[in-house]
């Protein structure tokens, strides 16, 4: 270490903290319906198939989403094998680029100092960190984006030359590598902030004609590659479908994913706590020093702004849609923060406060629910005639086991949190060390005590299920509700069965999932068929002599064709 130079040793200081951050308990919790068991199926189809160009849902082209972040996946399943460490590995290795790469940005933009507390703002704030222990593909698509909007900040920087050229390149490659993980919306947030940009700073070309053609042949390019070989093999399906997919998201609430325009604002605000609440002093533009840094607070602005007023239009609201705001406001957040680390400014009583208060209140909800489960049994029948859902009733019969002690994790968070509010009167850069640590010590802690038990609540019996079905020739499928977890969990094989071939021929056009199921439920078959279906929806089943139930006690039902 001592032959490094500084930022080579903090880079290789921050890439082993992140390893040890992110890494261990991923595996300790099975992945959750719908989009992380999504995505590792679509991982673990390209696997069994070696059709690694070809994006597969119960082995039929998915047209949702591009490959690249299935790629990851593939070559962690190819070293670790078919798992849910494995389908969460690529996004905790990604966890410490990003907190390598917004290090290096805020060394470039401020200085040494800027860029460590950059890296531990992020780490040490709830969403942001938990993303990277997940099996989703934002972290990635985050990454690219936020990269090609840096590339681009630096190269309207630069004056003219090589250096200009290559940023443009560089965020031409970032730019082109979003729209392989995610799609063409990593595109379209990059043109947006740099339409608004154009419009704040009254320029209407912050590129030359010539620098935007670049930057577009070399963003369109890895996409349009992997999109032609998919054309050339399988035809226009992916194409058509993926673009109804897109504008479905935009104008309905997508399988029922709905909410209120300031939805995302609520997640935000309360999700990325506490970098959320040092952020709303970063918006006055004075308390930043230095061209550059004031250059990139406008940047972050505009940024963190263009795509939440984007979700907050579109129709289908999930938690991670709004995810890379938590990138631009990190950086807003940070320079509050390190205006506090050098003296220039110290904390309001009113952050304070509001830290103090909303953070306590998350640590007394970690302290006491698991000791109110340890009485669940008596607590369960005065709740229960509250519960108008029968299947989340159902679901919180599962036996799960609580000692109590899962508490400790809360009230450590607690124990950091309140250190750090007390020590901001004494030595501010250790009350700021122990606020973030705090939240590193919410996923330390509490995600792998906690976590797990939620997990068994939620999911735990089906999973058991299915995963009892492996290696059996049979047939599962999910009847009244959408999932994943079935094709996965039970690693179903590929559609080379009789059965299968005999629908084929009986409905040679393109098949979906529903009308495979009625076949498998009237017509004769050459091997088992299990339906699974929740509490509340399994009337049609009851009636339906064929089937007889054959388990699920805690809000899903097992049923066997005879």
């Amino acid at each position: 270490m001592a032959l490094l130079s500084t930022p080579q040793r903090d880079s290789w200081i921050i890439g082993i903290i992140s390893l040890i951050l992110f890494v261990p308990f991923i595996g300790w919790v099975p992945l959750f319906d719908w989009d992380e068991i999504n995505f590792a199926e679509a991982a673990r189809e390209m696997y069994v198939t070696s059709d690694y160009l070809h994006v597969q849902i119960n082995y039929t082209t998915f047209w949702e989403k591009p490959p690249f972040f299935f790629w990851l996946q593939v070559l962690s399943m190819k070293v670790f094998g078919v798992s849910d460490f494995a389908a969460r590995l690529p996004n905790a290795w990604v966890g410490g680029v990003t907190l390598i790469t917004l290090y290096h940005m805020g060394r470039s933009i401020v200085n040494v100092t800027f860029g460590r507390l950059w890296a531990l703002v992020y780490a040490g704030s709830i969403l942001p960190h938990f993303y990277f222990r997940t099996g989703i593909i934002d972290p990635v698509f985050n990454l690219f984006i936020f990269l090609s909007l840096y590339f681009a900040f630096r190269s309207i920087e630069s004056i003219g030359g090589k250096t200009r050229t290559y940023y443009i390149l560089a965020a031409g490659i970032a730019s082109g590598m979003s729209i392989l993980t995610k799609g063409p919306v990593g595109l379209l947030d990059f043109l947006l902030v740099m339409g608004v940009m154009m419009i704040i700073q009254r320029t209407f070309w912050l590129w030359r004609w010539y620098e935007w053609g670049l930057f577009l042949f070399v963003a369109a390019l890895p996409f349009m590659a992997w999109l032609s070989f998919e054309l050339v093999q399988h035809g226009p399906f992916f194409l058509v479908e993926f673009i109804v997919y897109q504008i479905r998201l935009f104008q309905t609430q997508d399988a029922g994913h709905g909410g209120p325009f300031i939805y995302h604002w609520v997640v935000i605000l309360f999700g990325c706590f506490p970098m959320s609440f040092i952020a709303l002093r970063a918006w006055n533009k004075s308390v930043i020093e230095g061209s550059r840094a004031q250059s990139f607070w406008l940047w972050s602005v505009v940024s963190f702004f263009v795509v939440l007023v984007l979700f907050s239009i579109v129709k289908t609201k999930i938690a991670h849609y709004s995810s890379f705001c938590y990138l631009p406001l990190s950086y807003l957040a940070t320079t509050v923060v390190y205006r506090w680390w050098n003296g220039i400014e110290k904390i309001r009583p009113a952050m304070l406060w509001s830290i103090a208060l909303f953070g306590s209140v998350v640590a007394l909800v970690l302290i006491a629910f698991p000791i109110v489960m340890t009485q669940w049994e008596t607590l369960y029948p005065i709740l229960i005639p509250y519960n108008k859902d029968p299947f989340a009733a159902a679901n919180f019969t599962a036996p799960v086991y609580w000692s109590g002690w899962e508490a400790c994790g809360g009230a450590l968070y607690w124990i950091l949190l309140l250190s750090a509010i007390l020590y901001f009167k004494r030595n501010t850069m250790v009350a700021i060390v122990l606020l973030f640590l705090s939240g590193i010590s919410f996923h330390e802690t509490v995600l792998p005590t906690i976590l797990p038990k939620i997990e068994r609540y939620v999911q735990g019996e089906v999973i058991d299920f299915y995963k009892s079905k492996v290696g059996e020739k049979a047939y599962v499928e999910v009847v009244h509700f959408k999932s994943y977890a079935h094709l996965y969990y039970t690693q179903k094989a590929g559609r080379s069965d009789s059965t299968y071939k005999k629908f084929v021929e009986r409905f040679p056009a393109d098949t979906t999932p529903p009308a495979f199921i009625d076949w498998l439920r009237y017509y004769p078959t050459d091997a088992p068929v299990y339906f699974v279906t929740k509490v509340g929806r399994e009337k049609d089943l009851e009636e339906d002599s064929s089937f007889v139930r054959i388990g699920g006690q805690h809000g899903y039902c097992f049923y066997r064709k005879k």
